[in-house]
């Protein structure tokens, strides 16, 4: 294991000079031991509502529930859960991607933890779009692209002739060939170990109500919509803010596309997972965390549009208030995401020293 490799040791007890004040009953064991605890898997969720157990639920509180030790995180917006049977880490990381980088590169700095053979399962919920799946669908990712890192010219001043006033970096008009440095903007996950994830889970039953079937309903002109919820793959698009409506949504299929050389579907769009990504990209170069390791999960909150009966501003300050498919999209992303959590863990032997795919699974 990593701690007793003298390179890495260094880094170790450089790590707790940094953290050492922070964590100093932690801090302490760890100086005495040299023995951090083992993390198989690290779920990675965005928020809460409120406390970790015992209200209304969010992404964390399921997770939290199942895993009997608090360990304090000073440098994190919310303290870490662990369950040492399963050697299972769960983080929140706060809401938005700034948080969710500081977060993800605090836990990966943390001497406590031996993260060198850690799976890192985001398991959180997105809006889902209408063209690809339903509410309450659950979706592993195999591409986030970022949507922050643009130019930006407001639409009522683009030129004449273009769709769209957002405009890659290093480049003078949308979607303009070839493509900039994608690494900025593309962050690809290993396909292989999502498509084995995927076929894990394909037939997970997923939650679905009375409440989910009349939102549905709206949207039938959208075959896919109408569905009832399912697991699928596809990419994502990621960014600091909650976008909504029909041209938006255009935008984000076209932008997933053009980043992955129109290969990439857009299904979901969510927040935190290039910030997650990049503090693991970090993480990597001195031994913290394998990024082939990385697992996306998002389900369906709401949709990324509004129904055609409905103009996008009523639909996102009326109708989605509250994510009219949060505790089905929550629900989906434990049960589904649970079950490779479950796989991973229990099967350590297995999975520590090689990486799962679906080539190797046949």
């Amino acid at each position: 294991m990593w701690p007793f490799d003298p390179m890495r040791r260094k880094i170790f007890a450089a790590a707790l000079l940094i953290f050492g004040s922070a964590l100093p009953a932690a801090a302490g064991a760890a100086t005495k031991t040299l023995e951090p605890i083992e993390v198989r898997v690290v779920v990675v969720t965005a928020f809460e509502i409120g406390e970790d157990t015992g209200d209304k639920a969010g992404e964390f509180q399921a997770w939290a529930e199942e895993m009997p030790q608090i360990l304090p995180f000073p440098t994190g917006f919310r303290d870490l859960r662990y369950d040492p049977a399963r050697k299972v880490l769960a983080l929140s990381t706060g809401i938005g991607t700034s948080r969710a980088a500081m977060s993800t590169l605090a836990l990966g700095l943390d001497p406590r933890f031996d993260l060198s053979h850690a799976y890192w399962v985001v398991a959180a919920i997105a809006g889902v779009n209408p063209n690809e799946a339903s509410i309450g669908s659950a979706a592993w990712i195999g591409d986030v692209i970022d949507t922050d890192f643009i130019y930006y010219i407001d639409s009522r001043e683009i030129p004449s002739g273009w769709k769209t006033g957002i405009v890659p970096r290093d480049r003078n008009e949308p979607f303009q060939q070839p493509l900039p440095d994608t690494s900025y903007n593309l962050f690809p996950l290993n396909h292989s170990l999502r498509d084995w994830a995927f076929e894990l889970t394909k037939d997970s039953k997923l939650p679905d109500n009375s409440a989910l079937q009349e939102i549905r309903t709206r949207y039938a002109d959208y075959p896919k919509a109408v569905e009832p919820p399912k697991v699928i793959t596809g990419d994502q698009a990621s960014g600091q803010g909650f976008t909504h409506g029909k041209i938006i949504n255009e935008h984000m299929e076209r932008w997933v596309s053009y980043w992955t050389g129109g290969n990439g579907r857009f299904v979901m769009k969510a927040e935190e997972d290039t910030g997650v990504i990049g503090a693991i990209q970090r993480l990597e170069k001195i031994g913290r965390a394998d990024t082939s390791r990385v697992l996306v999960l998002r389900t369906g909150s709401n949709y990324h549009m509004q129904p055609p009966s409905m103009d996008a501003a009523t639909s996102l300050f009326g109708e989605n208030i509250g994510s009219p498919g949060l505790k089905a999209s929550l629900l989906a992303a434990h049960v589904v995401g649970g079950r490779v959590v479950n796989e991973l863990a229990g099967n350590w032997s297995r999975y520590r020293d090689r990486v799962p795919s679906l080539e190797r699974a046949k």
